[in-house]
């Protein structure tokens, strides 16, 4: 779903307020993520902006929080500020959070300084390898913590969800344009390997009821070997 008129016109307002609070500072205005991507939920979403500064220094910092202020309980996440040294000696260092950008992005006023960006395949990996092997070691915490499968199990598994969702979208991103709305699927196809499990732990963010215990008996299990998988396969595929 796209971003709705009345945020688009907030958008509208946000962005000319920043243009006269900035002034000469201010060198782009880019949108990024869901009301780019087409997941945008009215409501639900935040707006996600990122400001590139000529300098970014403390007077410039507090005007945009001022203007920030009643924008963002309107759905505005706080924006990504930057300078253009920062972006581009960062590649490096958040190379999955540079990608997903580049790839989802809309310039809204400006110099488009993140087309151009080259990120490395082999810092998407890392970076890829690292986040999976964190999730794993997190969700088998989560299993000594709660080996009775209780109801709290189920939250850490919510919050798991959310962090998978972010990183198997990332890494989506080791293929060129990997193409399709389901990132299970285009995993699975990037991996060879089916992840039914993980498939079940992504639906679980969109549920209002709990899964029974018969449920997490089921799934459970399969999901810490298909997160044990994928980090292997992301490790070999450095080889």
């Amino acid at each position: 779903m796209g971003m709705d008129e009345k945020t688009r016109n907030l958008l509208d307002r946000l962005t000319a307020e920043l243009k006269k609070t900035l002034g000469k500072n201010l060198k782009a205005i880019i949108l990024y993520g869901s009301s780019v991507r087409g997941d945008f939920v009215p409501g639900r979403s935040d707006v996600n902006l990122m400001l590139v500064l000529n300098e970014v220094e403390l007077d410039s910092l507090r005007k945009l929080g001022a203007v920030m202020r009643k924008y963002r309980r309107k759905g505005f996440a706080v924006p990504v500020v930057a300078d253009e040294f920062y972006l581009q000696s960062s590649l490096d260092v958040f190379p999955l959070e540079w990608e997903e950008i580049k790839r989802h992005h809309k310039l809204i006023y400006g110099e488009d300084l993140l087309s151009g960006i080259n990120i490395q395949q082999e810092h998407l990996r890392l970076q890829l390898e690292r986040e999976f092997k964190q999730n794993l070691l997190w969700l088998r915490e989560l299993m000594i913590e709660h080996p009775d499968f209780s109801k709290e199990l189920c939250q850490g598994l919510l919050s798991a969800s959310r962090s998978l969702y972010a990183h198997l979208r990332a890494l989506t991103l080791m293929a060129p344009e990997s193409e399709g709305k389901d990132i299970v699927l285009r995993a699975e196809k990037l991996a060879g390997e089916k992840f039914p499990a993980l498939s079940w732990l992504i639906q679980l963010r969109t549920q209002t009821k709990s899964p029974k215990k018969a449920e997490l008996l089921k799934n459970v299990p399969r999901l810490l070997q298909e997160v044990d998988l994928l980090a292997k396969w992301i490790d070999r595929a450095g080889e």
